[in-house]
Formats: C-alpha cells, structure tokens, sequence
C-alpha cells in the first residue's frame, strides 16, 4: 500500500493516481485539506487508522510514503486563532507520530526534505563533491551587494533563499529568479531581508535532471531569448531530451545520497563551452510536465521505486 501524503490541488499527484488506478495499484491519498475532519485511531497495542469519509487506511498495511506536500492541516473555520493554532497543531503532531515510519520506504523523509530544502546547504554540498558553481553571496550590507553586482562582468541574478512563494492574504505570486545591478540597492537603505546574489552564468542552455531511484531523466531546457528562470511562464520554454556525462550523474547521486533523497529534480546551466554550473536541487520537484512533454517513463519510474525494487 502507498499513501500520498499532499494537497487536494497537486496536479502532479493526480497524474500518477491516474496510472495506478489503470494498474489496480493500492494507495491511499490523504490531502493536507482533509486533515482537520479525519478520524484518527491510535492505541499502544498497535492501532493506527485514519479515516477520511468513506475511506480508511491501516497505517500498518503502508509500505512507502511518497511525501509530495508538508502535513499542515487547514483549521475549520470560526475559532480564535489561539485555539485553530492549537488544534492544527494536534492534529499535525497526531498525524505525523502516526504516519511515521522509519522502517519503510519513504520518497522522501520528512526530515532529510526539510533539511535538503536549505539552497545554502546545498552549495556547501555540490562545493564540497566538486560540482561547477556561480559566484555567489548572500548579505543584507548593502555596501556588500553593491560591490559584489559590480564584479559580475556578464551580470548579477538575485534569487529568493528559501523559495518563491509570496502569499499576500488570499492572493498568492511566484518570486522569479531576476537579473540586478548595483544601482538597485539603495546605499542609505538598511535591509532587514537578507539577499542572495550570484554571478549571471552565459548559457547555451539550461537542464532538468530528474532522479527517480535508480532512474535518471535529462531534459535541456531551450527559451527562445536569453533568460535567467525559465520557469516563468512568460518565457515560453520548449524542452528536448538530452544526457549528462557519467561522471556528473555521479555526483547528483553522491548529493543525493549525502542528502537522504531517493527523488531529487536538478537544475544546471550548460556554458556555451559545454561546462554545467549547479544551480540547485529541488527534493519535491515537479515532473509530470516532462512526462507529457517528452514521453519519459517517469510514472513507471515512481512505480518501480514504490512496488518494486526499494533498493534502487
């Protein structure tokens, strides 16, 4: 049995549900949203249920975990906000002290996520196993950040260190990677938010590097103007199957392996001499877009890893 642990709009989610379901694959799907008016059984003697409407899942039948999205339970509406606090904050204790299981496979564990999630960690990582990385800082002294956008001779990215989400009430919007200059730092001004900064890198190209278990799936990424995040829509990015040399698969599998991952999505930068610079590696990454898009078996991959071999 494979339980789903994500959000009633995880698109990514559907579209594997959609193959086991063609295959008669067992899973059950619990959804963030649905946390809150669970049923929940626990008991010292072995007792762990969870009950959600007409369905239920015995949590000892669960033999892997695919964890798509963080289990934040959505407060039912009309308590004050001490008691939604308080009671999500049961519930998420309850559910994850109940679904955990360090003896199953897991793509990925909670804590290796939380920790791989960190763009910082990751660069003392990729550093340490000798990966090509930009020039990069993160400073909130302005003077710094000036300077350093004035040595960048091709130019300076600004990208948010966490991620890039930027929820304003009921609005939410997507924080871009973006092209700086030192004249967008204000000298008098003092910044409470820390910035990252890196070099601008010349690119022929960018790659998306998916693994999956033992699997591993090349997409270069083309734009038709340069760009510095192809994943804004604006862009209109086109994607064409490529391959990456042995020895730079084998380091994104050391970093994975460094990292606690069974999935990691990379991202590089191909210089026009050929040369790939590590931009960062996305433990929940989406996929599904590759799969419609290039026809890479990548649902059959997942299925692999969570029916088949867990040693991949």
């Amino acid at each position: 049995m494979l339980l789903i642990l994500t959000s009633d709009k995880d698109l990514t989610a559907d579209f594997l549900i959609v193959e086991l379901l063609n295959r008669k694959l067992p899973y059950f799907r619990l959804n963030a949203e649905d946390l809150s008016r669970s049923e929940y059984e626990f008991a010292d003697s072995g007792t762990r249920r969870i009950t959600v409407g007409p369905k239920s899942v015995d949590l000892a039948e669960v033999s892997a975990v695919w964890y798509r999205r963080a289990i934040f339970p959505v407060a039912s509406a009309g308590d004050s906000y001490a008691e939604r606090a308080f009671v999500t904050g049961e519930i998420r204790h309850l559910t994850f002290g109940m679904v955990w299981n360090p003896e199953i496979l897991w793509v990925n564990p909670i804590d290796n996520v939380y920790v791989a999630e960190h763009k910082i960690h990751q660069l003392v990582i990729a550093k340490r196993l000798g990966f090509a990385l930009p020039r990069t800082i993160v400073s909130n002294d302005v003077n710094e950040l000036q300077a350093f956008a004035r040595s960048n001779p091709e130019g300076t990215i600004c990208k948010p260190i966490y991620h890039g989400l930027f929820v304003d009430g009921p609005d939410s919007y997507s924080v871009y990677t973006r092209q700086v200059s030192a004249e967008d730092f204000d000298r008098d001004e003092k910044l409470d938010c820390p910035v990252l900064l890196q070099e601008k890198v010349t690119r022929q190209c960018d790659l998306r590097v998916t693994f999956i278990g033992k699997h591993c799936f090349t997409a270069a990424v083309h734009t038709p103007s340069p760009t510095v995040d192809w994943r804004d829509p604006a862009t209109c990015a086109t994607f064409s199957p490529a391959q990456i040399d042995p020895d730079l698969e084998t380091k994104c599998r050391k970093m994975l392996s460094s990292l606690g991952l069974r999935y990691g999505a990379f991202d590089f930068v191909v210089r026009p001499s050929g040369e790939e610079v590590f931009l960062e590696v996305n433990p929940t990454g989406e996929w599904a877009w590759l799969e419609n898009s290039l026809g890479f078996p990548m649902r059959s991959a997942f299925i692999d890893l969570f029916y088949g071999d867990q040693d991949a």
